[in-house]
């Protein structure tokens, strides 16, 4: 799936990533669990010079150490019970190319050791053999874990954390980049219709809203899933934002009280919060009153043509609250 965004800070990745692509150097790719540190690290290979080769990945903290040593470097036949045919390991996959250590704060003291020796020397041993082997990979780590502090803690080797950050790679969150929202929410949404072999979900302009005001706080993974999710749901007609299940407008979540843009100007920060608040407010009373117009507004105390307005600026529609 291509990398898109059209905030700052993603053009600034984008721009750092490709002036350090032509390199063999590590880089450390660190930020909040689901912003996409996997796609940009792949960004990365793709415009390296070892994009011919593989990109490898590996999730560290889903194999316990023995075997997560067994993925790296493989093993020859008869290394261990069970072990019937040889295995060639993701560092000889990741030949000519990338491997890519997600959560690498995951891997055991003994494993980092190993690591280590493998990033200086660029030599491994498969597991029972005696010869070593040299690889030409690049490492690209990453981690949504205070690395320095487990350093401190001596959970992690200090001289692989510096071996691993050579080049420092900060993805923020996706509430301090709202510009990539909309796009991102354009190339899920295209690329889940075609995967599935449905037609791409329509949002009406209340819905757009709401997701632009939405702190994410799963970042660009949550966007994600509500998009497939909106996609399997086939409703038939542009989503409202009563259908979007993961914005309940009851909810005691902080994380989705209406986001404090500090990047906007005094007036229009708070034209936002004002406009959130309408735009809540609306849903809700429809919803409480089974998309009734004239009952809602009534019990909201306002005249039926003032909260028709509202509705229309908003973008909602009564039909959908039914």
């Amino acid at each position: 799936m291509e990398i898109v965004g059209r905030s700052l800070e993603h053009q600034r990745l984008l721009a750092q990533l490709a002036r350090v692509a032509p390199t063999m150097t590590e880089v450390l790719i660190t930020g909040p669990t689901g912003v996409g540190k996997e796609r940009y690290a792949r960004y990365l290979h793709e415009q390296s010079r070892q994009h011919g080769g593989g990109f490898v990945a590996i999730n560290c903290g889903a194999l316990p150490p023995d075997l997560l040593e067994n993925e790296l470097f493989g093993h020859v036949a008869g290394a261990f019970t069970g072990a019937h045919l040889k295995s060639e390991g993701l560092i000889a996959s990741a030949e000519a190319g990338t491997l890519f250590l997600d959560e690498v704060d995951s891997l055991a003291l003994a494993s980092q050791v190993k690591l280590l020796r493998f990033i200086q020397e660029r030599e491994y041993r498969r597991l029972g053999e005696n010869r070593m082997r040299r690889a030409d990979v690049r490492i690209v780590a990453a981690t949504n874990a205070d690395l320095l502090e487990a350093v401190r803690d001596g959970r992690f080797r200090a001289d692989l954390f510096f071996r691993l950050r050579v080049v420092p790679i900060r993805v923020p969150p996706l509430r301090e980049r709202p510009a990539d929202i909309l796009p991102l929410l354009d190339s899920f949404t295209h690329h889940y219709a075609a995967a599935y072999g449905l037609p791409p979900v329509e949002y009406s302009r209340g819905a757009l809203r709401w997701l632009e005001d939405y702190a994410w706080p799963g970042n660009a993974r949550e966007l994600e899933n509500c998009v497939r999710y909106l996609t399997a749901l086939q409703l038939g007609r542009p989503v409202e934002p009563p259908d979007i299940d993961l914005l309940d407008p009851e909810s005691s979540h902080p994380e989705l009280a209406p986001r404090l843009r500090l990047d906007l100007a005094f007036q229009r920060a708070k034209r936002n919060l004002i406009d959130d608040f309408e735009r809540r407010y609306i849903t809700e009373a429809l919803r409480r009153n089974g998309g009734n117009i004239s009952r809602a507004a009534r019990a909201s105390g306002k005249a039926r043509r003032a909260f028709f307005e509202l509705m229309r600026k908003h973008g909602l529609h009564g039909s959908a609250m039914r």
